[in-house]
């Protein structure tokens, strides 16, 4: 209960949000992937340093927490200095595979209570080619943990890997990884449509995962959905890309400048959602997203 207790506060204390796609850089090439294939040398630390870039924060005279994605970000040069210097005054949480000894430098570097999560991603068919008995995996789970920081793994439910799923949980249990969240697949395999056309079989799997009962594990449809839905995005919470720019969010793409170029300038207040055909996956604010994701993430903070 205390992670939870932690994990809600620092969200509730951060009103402004940033999602940022920090780089699409990766040392794995995930079939399930939704960056380019293609590896690409796109870092934002070769065109500004860690101080540009956490000063471009700070003068918003805003608190932000920042939620960082890749592409790997570990990989990124400078990465931990520039993690040093944003959480002076924001905090941050990062999805990561742990394959970078890096890793091991990050307690020099970020103090745990500017930490609010770390998730690490276990894509075990990439994981096998380096790592094939996921020993290295769960020697950095266990370091980061050790240090103090509120961790968890995290295994996309694509479907070739039903067959295996539950051994591959078993297995990391087994070796001291106690949270590890299933991410349910989104995209399409043999002409089904994920995550809306999971087999009852999978969905059992999925829910016992999970932690929950087959009937919370529902994924609906997309609907197209009425404009006009007060939203947080382009007041409190924005996209990034690599290099700075931002937009309202995934599904409107209303541009606010560049933030590291100082002309990024936010919307005074909340707006009405302008998208009317947000996909319940792609809508973090909004009423019309399902609780399922939340359900899933929320089992590992009541362990």
């Amino acid at each position: 209960m205390q992670n939870k207790k932690f994990y809600l506060e620092v969200s509730r204390k951060y009103k402004y949000k940033m999602l940022w796609t920090i780089s699409s850089h990766c040392n794995f090439n995930c079939v399930y992937c939704y960056n380019a294939k293609e590896i690409l040398d796109n870092f934002i630390t070769k065109i500004y340093t860690p101080e540009h870039i956490a000063e471009s924060f700070n003068k918003t005279g805003k608190s932000w927490l920042i939620f960082f994605l890749g592409g790997e970000p570990f990989l990124m040069p400078d990465f931990l200095p520039l993690m040093h210097e944003l959480t002076k005054k924001h905090h941050i949480q990062i999805s990561t595979n742990l394959c970078s000894d890096n890793v091991f430098k990050f307690p020099d570097y970020v103090p745990t209570d500017r930490v609010m999560l770390l998730s690490a991603s276990f894509h075990v068919l990439e994981r096998e080619k380096v790592d094939p008995d996921f020993s290295k995996y769960i020697e950095k789970y266990h370091f980061l943990k050790d240090h103090g920081y509120n961790i968890i793994g995290n295994y996309v439910t694509y479907p070739p890997l039903f067959n295996r799923i539950e051994k591959d949980f078993e297995y990391l249990h087994k070796h001291g990884v106690e949270k590890i969240m299933p991410i349910p697949y989104r995209g399409e395999f043999e002409g089904k449509h994920y995550p809306y056309e999971y087999s009852d079989q999978q969905l059992e799997i999925i829910a016992r995962l999970a932690d929950l009962k087959k009937s919370e594990v529902n994924f609906p449809w997309p609907q197209t959905t009425k404009k006009g839905i007060i939203c947080e995005a382009g007041h409190r919470y924005f996209t990034m890309d690599n290099f700075g720019n931002v937009i309202q969010c995934f599904s409107v793409k209303k541009s606010f400048g560049n933030l590291f170029e100082g002309t990024f300038i936010p919307n005074k207040r909340n707006t009405k959602c302008m998208s009317g055909s947000e996909e319940w996956y792609d809508c973090y604010l909004g009423k019309i997203r399902t609780n399922v994701f939340d359900k899933i993430g929320a089992f590992l903070h009541n362990k």
